[in-house]
């Protein structure tokens, strides 16, 4: 089980820093949140509990923290985020 990734993100003149968590099997969550001086501006959530018994559960899991994480980052980049 892959726990999360961290990055801190210049925009703007501001660093902000993107956290992705996984909950793992008790709580079947991807987790993203951005912060900007500790304080959280956006976040984002995805429940995945509905594929846990597939058996490359691992492995979709992995990919679908790595592609939300990304898409947070592009999102903070391109403006999207009321931030």
């Amino acid at each position: 089980m892959l726990a999360g990734f961290n990055n801190n993100i210049v925009y703007r003149n501001d660093t902000y820093h993107v956290q992705t968590e996984n909950g793992g099997p008790t709580n079947p969550v991807i987790s993203t949140v951005i912060y900007r001086k500790g304080a959280v501006v956006a976040s984002k959530k995805l429940p995945y509990a509905d594929i846990m018994k597939d058996e490359s559960a691992d492995d979709t899991v992995k990919q679908l923290m790595e592609n939300q994480h990304k898409n947070m980052i592009k999102a903070l980049m391109s403006g999207r985020l009321n931030v």
